[in-house]
């Protein structure tokens, strides 16, 4: 593979996107059909139901978090240039590698992302089966319990047969598994993983400018360009390099990007139409898994939705399978299910409302603890159900959505903290941006808000209920 010349991307959000040398790569390697799957799923999943210029996908947010990463690796490169030995600074192969890293990170997100995750894969999968079919049983080193979207990424990186993975050994021999180790937290130089996972990431330096920028809501601003300018690395007390950000300088850009995406989260990810929809698909989704389960698959005369069949069955899926889920192929699902009301009619009708956008309502609560009591008790639920299966066709407890939102400010992995680094010390001190007296103000556990949707025609008996 050439590593001459220049690659140019116009980006809408950071404008002209320049790769030069090794790092055109990352141009190079955007061919393969892996990556491309990428342009039919959705950043944001079901936003767009809500902000109408949410459109667009996990490939151009990849692309722009590759962008970022060399951006941050060209500042480390300077800012590590009179303190570091030559060994553990990043060299220009490096800073390729971590940009290939940043456009891959999202490589085995499945259609409407966390929805899939969690209701179709399920938390308990069975990895040992889930690895073996994806052909990554037999390694050492992977983790013993990791997410659904992280397996499959690093199998479609290790596929010998696919494109993604030719196109990197293009490049140069070894980069796939080089790619694979920096996803997994693992690289020669131990400082660079958090440039993809921690507090300020390129992940989220892009998905916060991109995802505000594309909904069109203003919160999620903050200056990039000044927030790379005070990165560097530096020490933790017990000598472990760490990237990091200038605590005299970083502290209020810092602030203004924690805050950019907590923003952003409540305002648009949060919202609660955008909550409601997925809950809808998430309860379509149980049902048809449960309906399959009793009935088997209906469906076998479509051979278009054969891999959403395996998914739904709770069959391991080969790489080659994993390419033919999408978004696109989702909505095609859910559409079809519209006609099955001979089949089941919960399934029908709740796929009818989805495909028209006749969404779920909450129910309005002023106080949550009030809502937390009412829903730990099990008889509230059948009283609602009895309410819900007056107005509903199918089985009201399909009709009732139980939302828990939950925001953490900080990372809890270690491995993920970010840190502000002390330039005036001789030893470059760092310490958790977590500990710096400017966020004792925000919480560091994790925030829960908790939300009950149901159908529009039910919800002021159901707000009677909760708040006589």
């Amino acid at each position: 593979m050439r590593h001459t010349g220049i690659e140019r991307v116009q980006d809408s959000v950071h404008g002209l996107m320049e790769f030069e040398g090794m790092e055109t790569s990352v141009v190079e390697v955007l061919r393969a059909e892996e990556l491309q799957r990428l342009r039919r799923i959705r950043q944001t999943g079901l936003a767009h139901l809500v902000y109408p210029g949410a459109e667009h996908s996990r490939l151009v947010h990849s692309l722009g978090a590759a962008h970022i990463a060399i951006r941050f690796a060209r500042r480390l490169q300077e800012a590590t240039r009179t303190f570091l030995a030559p060994f553990l600074r990043p060299k220009q192969e490096a800073v390729r590698d971590i940009a290939l890293a940043a456009l891959c990170h999202d490589l085995g997100h499945g259609p409407l992302s966390h929805v899939w995750e969690s209701e179709v894969i399920g938390q308990e999968f069975d990895q040992v089966k889930w690895a073996k079919t994806l052909g990554l049983s037999g390694e050492e080193g992977l983790p013993r319990k990791w997410q659904w979207h992280e397996m499959v990424g690093q199998a479609l990186l290790a596929w010998p047969e696919g494109q993604l993975n030719r196109l990197l050994e293009r490049a140069e021999e070894g980069t796939s598994t080089r790619i694979r180790k920096l996803l997994l937290k693992e690289y020669y130089l131990p400082y660079l993983p958090r440039l993809l996972s921690s507090d300020i990431d390129c992940d989220r330096c892009d998905f916060i400018l991109r995802d505000a920028h594309q909904s069109g809501v203003s919160h999620g601003r903050y200056d990039l360009k000044w927030l790379i300018s005070t990165s560097t690395v530096g020490r933790t007390a017990n000598d472990q390099l760490v990237v990091g950000f200038d605590k005299r300088k970083a502290p209020s850009i810092s602030e203004q990007f924690l805050t950019a995406r907590r923003a952003l989260y409540e305002t648009v990810y949060y919202h609660k139409t955008v909550r409601s929809a997925q809950g809808m698909v998430g309860l379509l989704l149980k049902r048809l898994k449960e309906v399959t389960k009793e009935k088997g698959w209906f469906l076998s005369d479509q051979s278009f939705f054969s891999p959403f069949q395996k998914a739904i069955e709770g069959s391991p899926m080969e790489p080659r399978e994993i390419l033919q889920l999408d978004d696109y192929g989702l909505w095609g699902l859910i559409q079809h299910l519209t006609t099955k009301a001979n089949v089941d009619v919960t399934i029908a009708d709740l796929a009818k409302r989805i495909v028209g956008r006749d969404l779920f309502k909450i129910v309005p609560c002023e106080k949550q603890e009030k809502l937390r009591q009412f829903m730990e008790n099990a008889e509230n639920h059948l009283r609602m159900q009895d309410v819900v299966g007056k107005f509903c066709p199918g089985d009201p407890k399909y009709y009732i959505h139980v939302d828990h939102a939950t925001f953490k400010m900080f990372c809890t992995d270690s491995a993920e903290t970010s840190y502000f680094v002390d330039f005036a010390g001789r030893d470059r001190m760092a310490e958790p941006i977590r500990d710096h007296s400017l966020f004792r103000a925000y919480p560091l556990q994790t925030e829960e808000t908790v939300r009950l949707f149901v159908p529009r025609e039910t919800v002021d008996q159901i707000r009677v209920m909760i708040e006589p």
